[in-house]
């Protein structure tokens, strides 16, 4: 089986999400207000933890990669609108490396891998 050439942009775009959200939950329990923020610090973890699935599930070429690339779609779009809301930098970043991601997911949704 051969991998389709969007999938290896993908996988670029999962890592910089993955770590993304990571920087952001780990600077949201740093902050002096991290009460406030548990729910997107879980959402940021979350997302984060899809991501690093989806990265496994492709490089396996698994049979699981079609649904995961909805969740991960859907879970990006939500942690971007919730991290979107926070002024912090990490925040921001976040926000954007999800709204990336969730887009690149959205578009190989119906992408299968191709047989050589």
């Amino acid at each position: 089986m051969i991998m389709d050439e969007r999938y290896y942009a993908l996988l670029e775009k999962l890592w910089h999400c993955a770590l993304s959200c990571e920087k952001c939950a780990t600077a949201g329990l740093g902050s002096g207000h991290a009460g406030s923020l548990v729910s997107s610090i879980r959402l940021s973890q979350d997302c984060a933890d899809i991501c690093f699935q989806l990265v496994r599930a492709i490089k396996r070429r698994s049979e699981l990669v079609a649904p995961l690339l909805q969740v991960c779609a859907y879970i990006c779009q939500l942690c971007a609108e919730a991290c979107g809301n926070h002024s912090e930098d990490a925040c921001q970043q976040c926000a954007a490396a999800c709204m990336h991601c969730s887009e690149a997911c959205g578009e190989l949704t119906e992408v299968k891998f191709k047989t050589t």
